[in-house]
């Protein structure tokens, strides 16, 4: 990336297709469809709880914080889209992203070293966003960064589960996991378009949210059979 010329936040981003009010909250139905994120990561949590497997899980912990933070931090800026509230959407979203990678590295290679590893990765993940969000405060605004924190490990996932596949995850789910991650991605730009032909007012942006939570869920299922001793 350092090749690659600054990338600048597209000041048309912010333009949703949902722009309706509902009960007095803009935006309602970007918004709204956050809570899929929050019950998906409070979910996983509890799953977490339920199994002791808090300290020898502590990457999917991390993971399930940062979805249901996003959840939070995604409905507080599409209430009010800009640059400033879009950083509360990005920051725990680099956790998410930086956790699940770093959890599945564990699964495949060693534990240990991955744990080792995590603090390393969260912090470039939000120096990533920190860094955006600077850059555009100066005028000369660059997401590369963070592309390469929310992108690469997406597309380093697929070779760990075909060279390494995890033998205490259900890899059948971790796959459904980034088919949905495809289809949330491919309905956010597709906002527009889907606009006008979804029910109740639904946006593309608005499925990227139900999508997402899914996709949250479907990991829930994954670990569900992991065989992590909770003295790990």
């Amino acid at each position: 990336m350092q090749f690659v010329a600054p990338i600048a936040q597209d000041p048309t981003y912010h333009d949703f297709a949902n722009t309706g009010a509902w009960w007095g909250v803009p935006n309602f139905w970007n918004v709204f469809t956050n809570l899929a994120l929050v019950i998906a990561g409070a979910v996983g949590l509890r799953s977490i709880y339920s199994q002791r497997t808090l300290r020898s899980a502590l990457g999917e912990t991390l993971f399930f914080v940062g979805l249901l933070l996003t959840g939070f931090g995604s409905a507080y800026y599409h209430y009010a889209p800009d640059n400033q509230t879009l950083l509360w959407d990005r920051l725990p979203m680099t956790v998410a992203f930086m956790a699940l990678y770093v959890a599945l590295l564990g699964h495949c290679f060693d534990r240990q070293l991955a744990q080792r590893f995590l603090p390393l990765a969260l912090l470039t993940g939000a120096a990533s966003v920190l860094y955006w969000s600077y850059s555009e405060s100066r005028g000369a605004g660059d997401l590369r960064y963070y592309a390469v924190v929310q992108f690469l490990p997406m597309l380093l996932i697929p070779t760990l589960l075909l060279r390494w596949p995890p033998k205490a995850l259900r890899v059948s789910y971790l796959w459904s996991m980034l088919l949905l991650y495809l289809a949330a991605k491919l309905c956010e730009y597709f906002d527009d378009t889907l606009a006008g032909h979804l029910p109740f007012l639904l946006t593309g942006h608005a499925l990227k949210h139900l999508f997402s939570g899914a996709a949250g869920f479907v990991f829930v299922g994954a670990r569900s059979h992991a065989q992590i001793s909770p003295q790990e």
